[in-house]
């Protein structure tokens, strides 16, 4: 169901989202803002501790640390061996583990695994900590030495951590500047980007592309400017209030009086690109790296202004527990990750239902990372 102003006024079908059988996901329920820091833990169908060992001080659930390496779990050693078995949890207590974190949508739990891989492949055990939360989240668990790796974009270190409002339109420039705010200030190594940016973008079906004529967001600014503004655009609440989502796109491309008079509709980003296949919703706001967009086929509304604020993602390790070799193996592996291919992995989680774990494992071994 959606809401405008408080008010119901449709769903998407009848179908319930719900976690698919099985152990597959559904990642329209694990969606959340590359910067959101307050919202609770997804749960989903996967072993009982896996993506919720929460920091007590935040007011979240806590469990029993997984540090087992999951070499070890799938050679089929037991709890005998590697430690006790608490609350369904394998664990093995080791202040050697290095945690590894993610925020709570699709994408940063391949990342996340990934990581782990990469780590386990160079030795080290690992601590299971995907789907922490929110941007905050994991960057306090950083800090507070609870993990010692997760992957941040670009964009929402600059925005949200270093709290900067000037942008940088070139990327390179924007990582180093971030790479060396975090040196400096927090000891958190920022490891080499990869090229994908998975920014903001809005997006409509074909038939309101050809009914408005509107292919960019100058062309959206015109078209509701001559009047045009009975359609409705489809975002979560944090996006609308945001001066780098739709907050602060009419005064960009110059429709401040117009923009008052379009109908913005509350629903979350993992359903609103099937609201625009639906007709639901006429546009919507998605991130680039969506594979559901290829799915259903849908219009990219160019920001030709460039509005969007760039999100590079890169992995993030502490300082004492970054190594050469982790270096190494990390930088192996991110300039590769292009958008083609992160969307292609994404797509494998969301859209096919594979679990994140396997589908990081393959792509490593298929790519002689691992």
């Amino acid at each position: 169901m959606f809401f405008v102003n408080g008010r119901k006024i449709g769903k998407i079908s009848d179908q319930p989202y719900t976690f698919r059988a099985n152990d597959k996901w559904n990642s329209s329920l694990h969606r959340d803002n590359r910067d959101r820091s307050t919202s609770a833990p997804a749960h989903f169908n996967s072993p009982p501790c896996r993506g919720q060992r929460l920091l007590e001080r935040t007011g979240m659930r806590h469990h029993m640390p997984n540090t087992v390496s999951r070499r070890q779990a799938l050679a089929g050693i037991g709890a005998s061996t590697v430690g006790a078995s608490v609350s369904g949890c394998l664990g093995m207590f080791s202040g050697d583990a290095i945690g590894v974190s993610s925020k709570e949508f699709s994408e940063q739990f391949i990342l996340a695994n990934i990581s782990r891989e990469l780590l386990e492949a160079e030795g080290h055990d690992t601590e299971d900590n995907t789907g922490l939360g929110g941007t905050m989240a994991n960057f306090e668990a950083m800090r507070n030495e609870e993990v010692g790796v997760y992957w941040e974009y670009t964009g929402t270190a600059w925005l949200n951590i270093l709290e900067e409002d000037e942008p940088i339109d070139d990327p390179d420039q924007l990582y180093q500047e971030v790479a060396t705010a975090y040196e400096e200030e927090y000891d958190i190594e920022w490891l080499e980007p990869a090229p994908f940016n998975n920014t903001y973008v809005i997006v409509s079906n074909d038939e309101w592309v050809s009914e408005s004529g509107v292919t960019d967001l100058e062309e959206l600014a015109e078209y509701a400017e001559a009047g045009n503004t009975d359609f409705s655009v489809g975002m979560n609440p944090e996006i609308e209030e945001r001066e780098d989502g739709w907050a602060g796109i009419p005064e960009t491309y110059e429709f401040e009086e117009s923009a008052d008079d379009i109908e913005t509709v509350n629903m979350d980003l993992g359903l609103a690109v099937q609201a625009v296949d639906e007709g639901e919703v006429d546009v919507a706001f998605a991130f680039e790296t969506d594979a559901e967009i290829e799915r259903y086929d849908l219009e990219v509304i160019e920001d030709v202004r460039n509005h969007f604020v760039i999100y590079n993602p890169a992995p993030n390790v502490r300082q004492d527990v970054v190594t050469d070799e982790i270096r190494e193996s990390f930088n192996s592996v991110t300039p590769e990750l292009d958008a083609e291919t992160i969307r292609g992995l994404n797509g494998r989680v969301s859209i096919d239902g594979e679990d994140p774990e396997n589908v990081a494992r393959d792509y490593l071994e298929t790519n002689g990372h691992i």
